[in-house]
């Protein structure tokens, strides 16, 4: 795997590779809610889960059908960036600004705790 620390400096802290956890929130017309999120759950098993340095991806669709949430893990932040280079993420998300559709928030995050029942 390559890092590019240049790039991306916290892809490395403390000499450590740093996983990237990058959350979506779309906000839909209730309408479109299922077909977007079954379209991104297409994406995510066919394309996605090939690409180099994915680890997993989540998508949630809102009770109301008025928004989703795609939530994905990446190796690194290199490896995240570099997925928006493949074609059919690129269509995905050419389809979604056709949509009408309005980002309710993007964004990485560098570290995450997962607390489990025991």
């Amino acid at each position: 795997m390559t890092v590019m620390t240049e790039q991306f400096p916290d892809d490395v802290r403390e000499g450590k590779v740093r996983p990237v956890f990058h959350i979506l929130s779309v906000r839909l017309d209730p309408r479109q809610s299922s077909e977007f999120a079954d379209r991104a759950t297409a994406l995510i098993e066919n394309t996605v889960a090939g690409l180099e340095g994915f680890v997993e991806g989540r998508v949630f669709e809102a009770d109301d059908g008025k928004a989703v949430i795609l939530i994905t893990a990446w190796q690194t932040r290199h490896a995240w960036a570099e997925a928006h280079w493949n074609e059919r993420v690129q269509e995905l998300l050419a389809a979604y600004a056709e949509s009408g559709a309005a980002f309710i928030d993007t964004m990485c995050y560098g570290r995450a705790k997962v607390v489990a029942k025991t």
